[in-house]
C-alpha cells in the first residue's frame, strides 16, 4: 500500500486483525484499522481496487462467502480486485507451518468472484511462492488475480 500512496499518489485504507500490523502501514501514513473482511466498515462502492494480499489463506471456510460479499459491496462499479494468495486448483488444508494449530487453505480464490457476471478474469499467474520464478511442485504455488468487475448485461 506505501507503493500505491507513494507512486500512483492514491489515498489508502487497510483492515487487519493484527494490531501491530495496524499500526506498522499507519507509521507509513496510511489510514488502517483492526477488522477484518468479512465485515468492512466503509459504504457501499467506496473503492476503485480491492485487494486481497495472502490474507484469504487462513479466513475460516464459513466466512469466504460474506467476505467476497462485502468485498462486492465496497468495490465500485467500474472496480479491479486483486488477490495474491496461496493457490491449488483444487481446495486443500495444511496445518500453517507459523502456527501448527491452525489452517491454512490452498485453493483457486477467482472462483470466489468470476461465477458472477460482472466478474471478468483478466490475468492469472501462477509462479512459485519465493521469487519470480515457476516451479511443478504444487506445494509452492501462489497466484496473482487481477479481475474487473464491470455492469455485467442481463438482458436476454
Amino acid at each position: 500500500m506505501a507503493w500505491l500512496k507513494d507512486n500512483l499518489k492514491s489515498e489508502c485504507f487497510g483492515i487487519d486483525p493484527s494490531e501491530q500490523a495496524v499500526h506498522a502501514v499507519s507509521s507509513k501514513g496510511i489510514s488502517a484499522q483492526q477488522g477484518t473482511a468479512e465485515l468492512l466498515p466503509f459504504d457501499n462502492d467506496s473503492f476503485d481496487i480491492v485487494i486481497f494480499g495472502f490474507c484469504l489463506h487462513l479466513c475460516d471456510r464459513e466466512d469466504l462467502f460474506r467476505i467476497s460479499y462485502e468485498a462486492d459491496r465496497v468495490l465500485g462499479t467500474p472496480g479491479w480486485l486483486a488477490i495474491l494468495d496461496f493457490y491449488s486448483a483444487s481446495q486443500r488444508a495444511r496445518k500453517y507451518h507459523h502456527t501448527p494449530d491452525v489452517l491454512s487453505y490452498k485453493m483457486d480464490y477467482r472462483t470466489l468472484f468470476d461465477w458472477h457476471p460482472s466478474y471478468e478474469c483478466m490475468t492469472h499467474k501462477v509462479r512459485h511462492h519465493v521469487g519470480l520464478g515457476y516451479t511443478d511442485s504444487s506445494n509452492d504455488w501462489i497466484a496473482t488475480s487481477i479481475l474487473l468487475k464491470h455492469q455485467s448485461d442481463m438482458s436476454t
